[in-house]
């Protein structure tokens, strides 16, 4: 039997995961009522393994931007029959994907199986996948580019984004939205500490959204990888005024990017190293 608090946070990290026959999520309880699976079952977007249908349930109600052909296919529900022994469930959702129904009616039997949700959070569910359902496949892909970065799986979603972009092309959604995808790219390299791509990237966003915003993050992105001179020289070169510069280079400094600045000893460059490496692992699913 399942029990959950209501008003529960949305939001999750799926590092918090367990797989557990019992398990505390954002403050509520999923009790198991499904064996575990001896093999689990590998989510292609976040690079993670599930191995009970609670987990399942968790990630479907959770992550409806990345609920696309990596999940609604037919692996899972031999998945769900062979490791889960759910024969029902599968011969039920394998009727619904040879008939090619919405992601709304393949995901409501797995709920079901478990009651995971009673009936307002399901209508709620189904009420955001029509709204999703109906915008354009690239408005999708953008979407669902933007929800691995905010959990921080900046890989995947830079992969999200290229196909976005090629989706893009013979549009007629204009260069902001291009530029919005250009800049998320940028930003998810930075994050990545691929300093190069992301200035190239956030260069593409500047020549697309034309905004004061977007060209100091350009220049922001810039000075972290060229030296003072390349950087004067660049900014001379795009026509950047002396009040822009010196407002560029006051959000340098108050951010602390300033390489000059940083001075540590031999220890705390190893701590700070070994850190920004683990947090790398932890950000790409490697």
């Amino acid at each position: 039997m399942r029990s959950r608090k209501e008003g529960a946070p949305c939001g999750y990290t799926w590092m918090t995961m367990r797989s557990r026959k019992e398990e505390k999520i954002m403050g509520g309880y999923i009790l198991c009522q499904v064996k575990k699976a001896n093999m689990p079952y590998y989510i292609e977007n976040i690079s993670t393994n599930i191995f009970t249908i609670e987990e399942l349930c968790y990630y479907l109600h959770h992550n409806i931007y990345l609920l696309d052909e990596t999940i609604i296919n037919e692996q899972l529900c031999d998945w769900l029959r062979n490791q889960l022994g759910l024969e029902k469930l599968y011969h039920r959702l394998y009727k619904i994907l040879e008939e090619e129904q919405s992601i709304g009616n393949f995901i409501l039997p797995i709920f079901k199986e478990i009651n995971y949700l009673d009936l307002g959070e399901f209508k709620e569910l189904n009420r955001r996948l029509e709204v999703l359902e109906e915008q354009p496949v690239v408005i999708r892909q953008k979407r669902k580019g933007d929800f691995l970065i905010e959990n921080g799986m900046y890989i995947n979603a830079i992969k999200i984004y290229e196909k976005a972009i090629l989706e893009a092309e013979g549009t007629k959604l204009g260069g902001q939205f291009t530029g919005s995808i250009y800049h998320n790219m940028g930003c998810a390299y930075l994050h990545l500490f691929q300093w190069e791509e992301g200035s190239a990237y956030l260069r593409k966003a500047y020549e697309e959204l034309r905004t004061k915003e977007s060209l100091k993050q350009y220049l922001i992105a810039f000075y972290k990888c060229k030296p003072l001179q390349e950087w004067k020289n660049e900014c001379d070169r795009m026509g950047v005024d002396e009040v822009t510069k010196s407002e560029i280079l006051n959000e340098i400094k108050e951010t602390k990017v300033q390489r000059e600045e940083v001075e540590c000893t031999s220890l705390e460059a190893d701590e700070i190293m070994e850190r920004l490496t683990k947090e790398y692992h932890r950000n790409t699913g490697s």
